[in-house]
C-alpha cells in the first residue's frame, strides 16, 4: 500500500548545538538511513520534522528534500521574523509548514504584531503549522489560531501528563476545542506518554479523539530516529505498536494512507 510517515528526523551529529537545545545527540541519523528504514517497511513518502536541538538551521533537512523530491516533504522551523521571499523559496524547495516546539519555553503570544504577520504569510501559502506543546499551552493557542485558514497539526497525542492520563483537565479542555475542520492529531510517540503506560495512555487517548468526529484527522509518524528514547524503540516496533494501538487494520490502513495524504500533498 501507498504508506505514508508523516514524522521522522534526520541530522548530522554536531559538535556544537545551540544554546537552546535540551537534546543533544552525539549521532547522525542520515536520510540514507531513514530511507532504508521506509524501504524495508513497505512506506513510499513520508514528512521531515526539523529537531528543535538544530533550531532553525534546516540546511540538511533541505538537502534531503532535494535528494528525494518525489519521496519527502518538510516541516521547518523558522524565526517569525523571515520575509514572504524566503518562505516562497522553502515551498518550491518541498516544505510545507512550521514547527513550534514548546517544550521548555514559554508560551509565545500569538496576538502579537509579529506573530500575525508570520501566521497570515503562512496561510497565504498554504502551509500547515505544527505544534508539539502540552495541553495547558495548546488550549491557549488553539482559539487565536482558529482566525487563521491553517491546518493546525498537534504532535503526540498532545503530550498530556502521562501520569494524569487522559484525565488530565487540561487535556480533556483540549479535546473539547478540537474542530475536524482546522486540526489534525499525530496518534505517535506513544512511548513520550510515559514508559510503562505509554501504550494504554495512547489506547484511551484514541478512544476520546475517535469520539469528538476526529478520525478523519488522525495521521501516523514513525518519530524516527525516536531521539531521547533511542535505547528502547526503533521503527519496526513504532510501526507494530501504533498497529496494536489503534486495533483495527481498516483505520490502521485509512491513517496510513488516506489521513496522511489530505494532509500532505505531493
Amino acid at each position: 500500500m501507498d504508506y505514508m510517515d508523516a514524522h521522522a528526523h534526520v541530522f548530522l551529529h554536531h559538535e556544537t548545538y545551540p544554546a537552546t537545545a535540551r537534546y543533544r545527540p552525539n549521532y547522525t541519523a542520515s536520510v540514507e538511513s531513514y530511507i532504508e528504514q521506509l524501504d524495508k517497511h513497505g512506506f513510499c513518502k513520508a514528512v521531515l520534522v526539523q529537531p528543535s536541538f538544530l533550531g532553525t538551521d534546516n540546511s540538511y533537512m533541505l538537502k534531503a528534500l532535494l535528494k528525494y523530491p518525489e519521496r519527502l516533504r518538510g516541516i521547518a522551523v523558522l524565526p517569525n521574523t523571515i520575509d514572504t521571499s524566503t518562505l516562497r523559496s522553502l515551498d518550491q524547495q518541498g516544505v510545507v509548514g512550521i514547527r513550534i516546539n514548546l517544550f521548555g519555553i514559554t508560551c509565545p503570544d500569538l496576538t502579537s504584531p509579529q506573530w500575525k504577520v508570520f501566521l497570515s504569510q503562512l496561510a497565504d501559502i498554504n502551509w500547515q503549522v505544527e505544534i508539539q506543546a502540552p495541553p495547558v499551552y495548546l488550549i491557549q493557542l488553539l482559539p487565536i489560531l482558529k482566525q487563521y485558514k491553517l491546518n493546525i497539526v498537534i504532535d503526540h497525542f498532545g503530550r498530556f501528563n502521562p501520569i494524569k492520563g487522559v484525565q488530565d483537565r487540561e487535556f480533556l479542555q483540549l479535546l473539547d476545542m478540537l474542530d475536524p475542520d482546522q486540526h489534525w492529531v499525530k496518534v505517535s510517540g506513544y512511548y513520550r506518554l510515559g514508559n510503562e503506560i505509554g501504550v494504554q495512555n495512547a489506547k484511551d487517548a484514541l478512544k476520546l479523539l475517535i469520539q469528538r468526529n476526529m478520525k478523519n484527522r488522525l495521521i501516523w509518524g514513525s518519530d524516527w530516529p525516536h531521539t531521547q528514547n533511542e535505547g528502547q524503540i526503533n521503527f519496526t516496533k513504532a510501526l507494530t505498536t501504533f498497529k496494536k494501538i489503534i486495533n483495527c487494520d481498516e483505520l490502521t490502513a485509512q491513517i496510513l494512507t488516506t489521513n496522511n495524504t489530505n494532509l500532505f500533498t505531493f
